[in-house]
């Protein structure tokens, strides 16, 4: 068959032989290369460029969330002050009361203040006086209309003096102004011998401290804290914090600071006008971070680049370079020349490819030629045997890297952090023996006006009191019986003789979906002695206030505090900062030793045995009044993989790293064999029907790459067959071409091949 006589064919594979080869099997040979010398690179200096800190983040962030706690806990009990004053004074809103029994009544529920006044606001003029001397000598009260001032700090010969305000409505006098007197004081938490915290006010003045005395040095620490903290801008929602280091000195000791400002911003709350700052400082020495094996990175960065290089080399020579050989051979059958047998690769889709076009020249010499028997179906690893050894290699560097997340069993953990922890443990657990003791004396505070009032009176008022705590979920009154006399919020939990009983804070169920935690007054006026004499004035009626579980959830909620539970004396979980089972067992089993050590004091350790490393704390809801008694405690446990060590850090990083490596050779050798191994693996099966006689199958390209070049070549010796098969006996190809008579086969191969050269 002549050159013209098939004309569509030559200009159809004339335009796609002439385009570049785009793709193919370099480009991601060639990007995995790089890819790996990258990674390699990034192991070397992320890795083996880590040095040791001798203040690591974990010292310097258990000092600021020292301060954070405390200057919260120092915001909550200003507030809470504020509230109870404004609320216990509005008790006599609607029945004036003469000012004496006014601050017998006051001092008779709460024992917060250490001295309280009520005076004339325009003349000064004292009504009456309750506690220690109120110092008001320089105050303006003449001022006071509508609205009581906002707390002050005032001097005094006792010391500085925090002055919280209240307007209440007296019998002879009208309006009239309630004050009260306490020192500003931490809260009780145990601090260890080399640790001082301190609140300071806005000219820098230290109202209250705690710990071992500073030096000089250590004051201007202190100072330059403070000034930062007023420098900082937080976003909204937060508080200024922060932390920083001293200089060392010529031991290599240093001092560590972490900061805090008490007031929130918005300025809502009464402690913004005071300019209050809390400032944790204590000595580090000079090591108190490790590094395990800090030629690692170096290491593993000159192993990858040797795997690198020879992976490289060895895709080149077991896929690269024969398929080329494939691509060359297959084009030379197409350009007719035929008189050399076709010495292609021997193994895997290449080498099957490869027999199958030597069975197509030797069908192209000798068009009688049977066709060859088609091979037997058989699973064969082909392509995918070379890219797996190269997956295995890369494995094999990049396990031993993604192993060392999980070796942390071995990472020293500074002292100080250990007692921060302990310490702040400590704090969550005055947060909360705090919130609950105010809580009953919220209620020991309503019980003189629910003694009296009727059902509407005591309704609107147990109302209000759940208008202006977020603590409660249900409030309300129970006869001598146990029957509901007014209620608001959500309805009891239990009702009956049975739910009447000695005041306190007490638990209402021992089962079910959440625990019923609540605190019990009695409606009588309250004694001077009311722990023990009001569980005597039980069988009266009683105020009960049912706490909610999310806002003792919310008082365990810190950063970087870990996961935090609050148990029982039979340690089952009431509240926890994150999911739990009501009731149920500790999940921090390993902190039950810890639990053991807490009956004498807050405590801290590393629990290293059962799991992973764990830094665990605990700390009894101890102190004054009824919550002692329950014999409650908060558990700490925080993973040691997550504190912010050298150690941790280089492990990381070089997990980094081994996922970095998986995921180039993940990327590389998976577009390997998509885009090669799969086009060939169908083509050595259209190949090797070719050359069993399937005449009728066009070959396509998928790619326009080496894969595809070999197919077009295919389907061009393939329409050379199917012309052979169709031409007249007279005129069948011989079996050898000449130069000067060569047979219309190899004459229109030659064309196209002349074609595919222009």
């Amino acid at each position: 068959m002549s050159t013209a006589s098939n004309p569509p064919r030559q200009h159809r594979y004339r335009r796609r032989a002439d385009m570049p080869l785009l793709g193919g099997i370099r480009p991601p040979i060639a990007l995995l290369l790089i890819l790996l010398l990258a990674v390699a690179a990034i192991t070397a200096l992320a890795v083996g460029g880590l040095r040791v800190d001798d203040t690591p983040q974990a010292v310097r962030e258990s000092h600021q969330f020292a301060a954070e706690d405390t200057a919260g806990s120092l915001r909550a009990g200003l507030h809470e002050s504020a509230t109870d004053l404004r609320r216990a004074a509005a008790r006599y809103d609607g029945a004036p009361a003469e000012p004496s029994a006014v601050l017998t009544a006051l001092g008779q529920a709460y024992q917060k203040w250490r001295g309280t006044v009520i005076v004339r606001p325009d003349t000064g003029r004292l009504l009456a006086a309750r506690g220690e001397t109120v110092p008001l000598a320089g105050l303006d009260l003449g001022k006071v209309t509508d609205t009581a001032p906002a707390p002050l700090l005032v001097p005094s010969t006792a010391g500085t003096r925090l002055l919280t305000f209240a307007l209440v409505t007296t019998k002879a006098d009208g309006r009239a102004l309630l004050v009260a007197s306490d020192n500003l004081r931490l809260p009780g938490i145990a601090t260890r011998k080399e640790q001082t915290i301190q609140v300071l006010d806005a000219t820098g003045a230290v109202l209250d401290s705690t710990g071992a005395a500073l030096a000089e040095p250590d004051k201007r620490l202190v100072t330059t804290a403070r000034e930062r903290a007023a420098r900082q801008r937080p976003a909204p929602g937060e508080t200024a914090s922060g932390s920083l280091a001293g200089s060392p000195d010529d031991k290599g000791v240093r001092r560590v600071a972490g900061y805090a400002v008490v007031a929130t911003p918005g300025g809502h709350d009464p402690a913004t006008p005071l300019g209050l700052t809390v400032v944790s400082t204590s000595t580090v020495d000079g090591k108190p971070g490790s590094l395990r094996h800090p030629a690692l990175g170096l290491a593993a960065a000159g192993a990858l680049l040797v795997v690198a290089l020879l992976l490289a080399l060895f895709l080149i020579r077991t896929l690269q370079r024969p398929l080329l050989r494939l691509f060359l051979d297959a084009r030379r059958l197409t350009r007719g020349e035929l008189d050399q047998p076709v010495r292609g690769p021997r193994r895997g889709e290449a080498g099957r490819i490869n027999r199958a076009l030597e069975e197509l020249r030797l069908q192209l010499l000798d068009p009688a030629r049977p066709p060859a028997e088609a091979p037997a179906a058989k699973r064969r690893p082909g392509i995918a045997l070379p890219l797996a050894l190269c997956a295995v290699v890369i494995l094999g560097w990049s396990g031993p890297l993604l192993l060392l997340g999980g070796s942390d069993t071995e990472v020293r953990v500074p002292t100080q952090v250990v007692a921060g922890q302990r310490d702040r443990t400590d704090t969550a657990a005055d947060r909360v023996r705090q919130a609950l003791n105010e809580g009953y004396a919220d209620l020991r505070s309503l019980a003189p006006a629910l003694a009296g009032a009727s059902v509407g009176q005591a309704t609107t008022l147990l109302r209000a009191t759940l208008a202006e705590h977020d603590r409660y979920r249900s409030l309300y009154v129970l006869g001598a019986g146990g029957e509901l006399l007014a209620q608001a919020g959500e309805a009891p939990h239990r009702t009956g003789p049975e739910a009447v009983g000695p005041g306190g804070v007490l638990l209402l169920n021992t089962s079910g979906k959440e625990p019923r935690i609540a605190a019990r007054a009695a409606l009588t006026a309250a004694p001077a002695e009311p722990e023990g004499d009001d569980a005597q004035a039980a069988k009266g009626p009683v105020v009960v206030g049912e706490f909610k579980t999310d806002f003792l959830s919310t008082l365990l909620t810190r950063p970087g505090l870990g996961r935090v539970w609050l148990i029982d004396d039979r340690q089952r979980v009431l509240a926890a900062n994150e999911g739990y089972s009501s009731f149920g067992d500790l999940p921090e089993g390993r902190a039950r030793a810890v639990l053991d050590d807490a009956k004498k004091g807050p405590t801290a350790d590393v629990v290293r045995t059962g799991g992973d490393p764990s830094l665990v704390s605990a700390a009894q809801l101890g102190g004054n009044g009824t919550v002692a008694k329950l014999g409650w405690s908060v558990v700490t446990a925080h993973p040691v993989a997550w504190l912010h060590l050298d150690q941790n850090r280089a492990d990381r990083r070089a997990v980094l790293a081994g996922m970095l490596g998986l995921a180039a050779a993940t990327l590389c050798l998976g577009w390997l064999f998509i885009a090669v191994g799969l086009p060939l693996r169908r083509l050595a099966a259209s190949a090797e029907a070719l050359a069993a006689g399937d005449r009728r199958t066009v070959l396509y390209p998928v790619h326009h790459d080496e894969v595809g070049a070999v197919a077009r070549s295919l389907e061009l010796i393939r329409q050379d067959l199917g012309s052979a098969a169709k031409a007249p006996p007279g005129r069948r190809t011989p079996t050898a071409p000449t130069p000067t008579a060569p047979t219309p086969t190899t004459a229109a191969s030659t064309t196209a091949a002349s074609t595919t050269a222009r």
